[in-house]
């Protein structure tokens, strides 16, 4: 690394770190300036709040190994430490690395919260629903492949600062990332951008889009190679029926990738049967031919009560040829409070 990218890294790290600790101490003035007082220490009579839930997946399929395994024991803790501000941690005892958030936010007004910590990217409907909230067992292939956060491996999450919120009829999220994934240093001078943008026009109906701009490196010295991604959202949910649909496309260097999925779902029992369709898509180039890959999805949720359920999936893969290359038969019990 020459002196002047030193520099520059340094740089870069100094305006996240002075980013944070300005919001630190503005934070605190907030506080002061709200009470005169001794500012009260964080004790147990302090409503925090702890959920968690646990998921147990048995998996068996045409192609590969059938298996049962305990795939998530998550657990949360979440409350205010001030008036207007939120803490929140999350872990994952089964993952490596356990931490998964540790966030903070500040709400100034409700169409300006700022956020900073480690949290989800704002980028895409189902990368941002908790796995505890999926209507299907797995997340769309897209999503898995290259939204924000899981083309790295990281849950859908970095280290960052946002500012969000909602006004009128639309919500939005704009921030910036180290693009490093969750846990890790910064691994370049560049910060990632996201933004994310939704609109409510009627009761139950919301339309959206997500950008991402960044520059990914594997390691400080590793070159670095461009990360972006655009994509386009819409769903409709009342108390019976759902439907939602997204659509993704990313560039990783020369590299063109895109997918999407569609998916209706059904309560046929209220509140406590629900079968769903859906069909999602994956091109890992879109420059060769072939290289589509289709998944068709059937399935079942039963919940026993708002998040413990049991879930049913069959799933059929196909080539862009139509070659099935794989059918896989899931259940998945999700025990949570």
């Amino acid at each position: 690394m020459t002196e002047l990218q030193e520099k520059r890294g340094a740089a870069g790290a100094f305006r996240i770190s002075a980013l944070i600790w300005a919001s630190a101490v503005l934070i605190a003035a907030s506080a002061s300036a709200q009470d005169k007082s001794q500012p009260p220490a964080v004790t147990a009579s302090r409503a925090f709040k702890l959920t968690g839930y646990t998921q147990l997946l048995s998996t068996t399929q045409s192609a590969g190994l059938d298996g049962l395994i305990v795939r998530r024991a998550r657990f949360s803790l979440a409350g205010e430490i001030l008036k207007n501000v939120k803490i929140k941690v999350q872990v994952d005892l089964l993952k490596s690395p356990v931490l998964l958030d540790a966030q903070i936010d500040w709400t100034l007004a409700k169409a300006a919260v700022v956020r900073f910590g480690q949290f989800k990217i704002p980028f895409s409907q189902e990368s941002l629903t908790s796995s505890a909230d999926l209507d299907t067992i797995d997340r769309s292939q897209v999503v898995n492949k290259i939204a924000p956060g899981w083309d790295i491996g990281a849950n859908g999450r970095d280290i960052g600062l946002v500012l969000a919120g909602q006004a009128s009829v639309f919500e939005y999220a704009v921030g910036a990332f180290n693009g490093a994934g969750i846990n890790k240093a910064d691994t370049n001078d560049h910060k990632d951008l996201s933004a994310r943008l939704v609109a409510h026009p009627l009761d139950g109906l919301s339309i959206g889009g997500s950008y991402y701009d960044g520059l990914y490196s594997t390691a400080a010295a590793a070159p670095r190679t461009v990360r972006r991604r655009i994509g386009g959202e819409a769903a409709w949910i009342t108390d019976i029926l759902s439907f939602k649909a997204e659509y993704i496309r990313a560039t990783d260097a020369t590299a063109t990738k895109a997918g999407g999925y569609v998916q209706a779902a059904a309560f046929v029992i209220p509140k406590k049967c629900q079968v769903l369709l859906k069909y999602d898509a994956y091109d890992k180039d879109r420059a060769a031919a072939g290289g589509r890959i289709d998944a068709y999805t059937a399935g079942v949720n039963w919940f026993l009560a708002e998040r413990s359920k049991v879930q049913v999936n069959y799933l059929v893969f196909r080539s862009e040829a139509g070659l099935t290359l794989n059918r896989m038969f899931e259940v998945q019990f999700q025990l949570g409070f």
